[in-house]
C-alpha cells in the first residue's frame, strides 16, 4: 500500500468547505444540489470559497441533473461557466459527458481537457463513467485525452460493491491516472475498500441532513418526497471519523 492518501470531501456550502480544511482533507469538490448528484455551483459561494479556502478546489461544471448528454445549448452554456470558473483561484473541474450510446464524447472531453490545462488546472471526469458501457475503453480514451483524475464506484452504486472493478481498474491503470474511489465511502467500510482496491485516492460526501420548516405552509416547496423540509449538508464528526481511519490505515 501506498503510504500516502488522497481525501476529497463533497460539499454545497462554505461552512463544507471550512470543515474539509480544518478536518486535514487534501481537497474538495465544490457542488450545488448533492440530491440532484452534484450541479455547477453559485458564483457567490465559489467566489468564496476559491478567495478563502486553502486545499484543493475542485469545481464541478454539469448544469443540470439526470444523465450525462447534452444538447449543444447546454454545452455551450457549460462552456461559458468553465470560461468564467477557471479565471478563479481553484485547482481543477470535475465534468463528464458521454454519448447517447453510453460512451465517453471525446471531442467534449477534449476540448474541457485542453481549456482546464491552457488554465494550469487539472481535469477530474466524474462519474459519468460509471454509465460508460465498456469501462476498459472509456478509462483508455480518458488516458489519451491527459484527464487527470477519474471519479468512480467501479460502475456499481458504491465503491463497496463495485469494490473487485476498482481493484482491476486501480492495478491496470492507475500508474496512468489517478484513480479517485467513490460512493458510499465512510470510516466503516473505508478499510475493507482500501485493503481490497489498493486505492489511496478516496472521495466522501459524509452528509447529514438539516431541516427547515418553512419549506412547507401555504404551499409546500419540498425537493422530492424523501427530502421534505430537509437539505444536505457535512456530518462534521462522520468527517473527522474518516480522516482518522485514513491517518492510521496509512
Amino acid at each position: 500500500m501506498n503510504n500516502k492518501f488522497y481525501s476529497q470531501l463533497c460539499i454545497e456550502s462554505y461552512e463544507g468547505a471550512k470543515v474539509a480544511e480544518k478536518l486535514g482533507f487534501n481537497s474538495i469538490e465544490i457542488n450545488s444540489s448533492l440530491f440532484l448528484g452534484g450541479i455547477t455551483p453559485s458564483y457567490g459561494m465559489l467566489k468564496k470559497i476559491a478567495d478563502n479556502i486553502n486545499i484543493e478546489k475542485i469545481v464541478m461544471i454539469r448544469n443540470r441533473p439526470a444523465g450525462f448528454c447534452y444538447t449543444d445549448v447546454e454545452y455551450g452554456e457549460m462552456l461559458d461557466d468553465l470560461n468564467l470558473i477557471l479565471n478563479e483561484n481553484i485547482d481543477g473541474i470535475a465534468f463528464g459527458f458521454l454519448t447517447e450510446h453510453f460512451t465517453i464524447d471525446e471531442q467534449r472531453t477534449k476540448e474541457f481537457v485542453d481549456l482546464i490545462h491552457a488554465k494550469g488546472k487539472k481535469a477530474l471526469f466524474h462519474r459519468a463513467f460509471d454509465n460508460a458501457i465498456d469501462a476498459n475503453n472509456a478509462i483508455e480514451l480518458l488516458i489519451d485525452l491527459n484527464v487527470d483524475y477519474l471519479l468512480t464506484s467501479g460502475q456499481k452504486e458504491t465503491a463497496l460493491e463495485g469494490r473487485d472493478s476498482l481493484q482491476k481498474l486501480i492495478k491496470k491503470y492507475g500508474n496512468d491516472i489517478d484513480i479517485i474511489a467513490a460512493s458510499g465511502i465512510n470510516a466503516n467500510n473505508v478499510g475493507e475498500i482500501i485493503e481490497h482496491t489498493n486505492a489511496n485516492f478516496i472521495h466522501a460526501s459524509c452528509k447529514t441532513y438539516l431541516e427547515d420548516a418553512t419549506t412547507a405552509g401555504n404551499v409546500s416547496y419540498s425537493l422530492g418526497s424523501n427530502m421534505n423540509n430537509r437539505y444536505i449538508s457535512i456530518d462534521e464528526n462522520e468527517a473527522r471519523a474518516l480522516i482518522e481511519k485514513l491517518q492510521n490505515l496509512f
